[in-house]
Parts: C-alpha cells; structure tokens; sequence
C-alpha cells in the first residue's frame, strides 16, 4: 500500500512540475501559442489523472508476477508520456 501512494505522490510531482513550466512559459513568453500551451496544461492534467486512477487498481491483484508486470507497464508509459510533454514544452520554448 505505501509502495502504490509513494507512486501516486510521484506522479502528482512530476505532472506538477509539468504544469508549472507550461504556464510560467504561457505567462511570460509572449510569443507562445497560447492555444498550444493550453491544450498542453489540459494534457498534463488528463494524463495526471488517468496515472493516479492506474497506480490505484492494479490487474490480477492476487498474481504478484500479474501485477508487478502492471507497475513495469505503467512505468514505462508513464516515462513516454511524461518525455512526450516534455519535448511538447520544449516545441513551444522554441517557437516563442
């Protein structure tokens, strides 16, 4: 049980810190595509979401093999997703 809330504290870190760059770069870049930057915070949010609930209700939750192979997935597409974000931040860093 601790092991699943250090994971969603985690993800509420990351997906913070997300958010905070994309609206510091909204706010004082002006040259922003503030559509871009907004559909952008609204991603990270979403993808916020969607993590917690999945860190929340494992599959197989009495097969340990089932479910560790579910926290390495998560893992993974977590990672993807917050570098997908992360290069989308960078896009908009360059545009501006």
């Amino acid at each position: 049980m601790a092991k699943r809330k250090k994971l969603k504290q985690i993800i509420n870190y990351v997906a913070g810190e997300l958010f905070i760059e994309t609206l510091l770069l909204k706010k004082v870049t002006p040259a922003v595509n503030q559509e871009k930057a907004e559909a952008l915070l609204s991603r990270i949010i979403d993808v916020q979401t969607d993590f917690v609930l999945r860190a929340g209700s494992p599959d197989g939750k009495y097969n340990k093999t089932l479910v560790k192979e579910y926290y390495r997935k998560l893992y993974i597409d977590l990672q993807t997703e917050i570098d997908a974000i992360a290069q989308e931040i960078a896009e908009l860093n360059v545009n501006a």
